[in-house]
């Protein structure tokens, strides 16, 4: 069997363990291959230990998949629901005097902050020595009495027990499950929420008022 049969080989095996890794139901995987770089001299151990700092500058718990394999993957830091967004590996083979090194990345959609083709071009690049660009981050979730926005949990001033959780995109819920939206513009809050109400907010973002409804947000 030829060396580039045996990588095509291989990099199907890495597609798979790496889909099989994030594969959700509810999302899809975007996968990044192609990116390799052969280097006519060069020790293979140089490869992995290049290879294991240039995975854990972006993701971590940096394992080699089988002790003298050559291939090393990292996933990245998993969410609140306990799942992993992120994960790639590179794999070290000794070619001649030297050795060709493989890189394939994964990202689940939606989920990652950032595609795979990105991971992997960095990842690459620490590798190589070249340029690296920052990775997109999340937006920090507003937080506090915004007078900008409605987000956080706002309770009923005329019962305790409805409770409405607001969020960044506009929607609200409540105990029940029951959806609405809000909308602000200046201080006029237009709530849709069994009906229409326009409300008020006021000067320290704390309460709304109007429609014959009042609610005051926990911050």
């Amino acid at each position: 069997m030829s060396a580039r049969v045996r990588f095509a080989l291989a990099g199907l095996a890495i597609v798979a363990s790496l889909v099989i890794s994030l594969a959700v139901a509810r999302a899809g995987v975007e996968m990044s291959t192609g990116i390799r770089y052969a280097y006519d001299v060069g020790a293979l151990d140089t490869c992995s230990s290049k290879a294991k700092a240039a995975l854990a500058a972006y993701l971590q718990n940096v394992t080699e998949k089988t002790p003298g394999s050559g291939e090393f993957q990292a996933y990245g830091k998993p969410d609140s629901s306990g799942q992993t967004t992120a994960g790639a590996i590179v794999r070290c083979a000794a070619v001649g005097k030297g050795f060709v090194v493989t890189f394939t990345c994964a990202v689940q959609k939606p989920g990652s902050f950032f595609d795979a083709d990105a991971l992997c071009l960095n990842i690459a690049h620490n590798f190589s020595g070249k340029t690296e660009t920052a990775l997109a981050t999340p937006t920090p979730l507003p937080s506090g009495c915004s007078t900008t926005n409605l987000v956080g949990t706002w309770v009923s001033d005329n019962d305790s027990k409805l409770i409405l959780t607001m969020d960044v995109s506009g929607g609200l819920t409540d105990p029940d499950g029951v959806s609405g939206n809000w909308y602000l513009v200046g201080k006029t809050v237009t709530l849709t929420y069994y009906g229409n109400k326009t409300m008020t907010l006021s000067a320290d973002g704390k309460h709304i008022n109007g429609s014959g409804a009042a609610y005051t947000r926990k911050c």
